[in-house]
């Protein structure tokens, strides 16, 4: 069943994944919503429910945004994540990637559109 509040876009963002503080891989998007993501992990065997930091990085690798999430599924296709206690400014930052053609930050990620 589904219980999505808002849409996915599909969209490829670099990321690095924090578990406990440190980072522990490299990965990349498969889509974005309001409340979570789908992340291409390779053979990483994350757990559900386990808590990460999701770091969503710019160009030239540089940090735009660290997101606390929690794993809700993980398959070959990737890990399903939902965030956690996401501040305003995030979900401000995450509503003008999602529903504006031009996100009103600056600190625009590298995201390629996946048609």
């Amino acid at each position: 069943m589904e219980h999505r509040c808002s849409v996915r876009k599909a969209v490829e963002f670099q990321l690095l994944l924090y578990r406990q503080g440190l980072p522990v891989q490299n990965a990349v998007s498969r889509d974005l919503g309001l409340g979570g993501m789908c992340i291409q992990t390779g053979a990483c065997d994350w757990r559900r429910n386990e808590r990460l930091e999701i770091e969503i990085l710019g160009p030239g690798c540089q940090p735009v945004m660290k997101l606390p999430a929690v794993v809700v599924h993980h398959s070959l296709r990737g890990t399903g994540v939902e965030f956690d206690a996401v501040s305003a400014e995030q979900r401000r930052i995450l509503r003008a990637w999602l529903y504006t053609d031009r996100p009103e930050t600056e600190a625009e990620p590298a995201a390629r559109a996946v048609a």
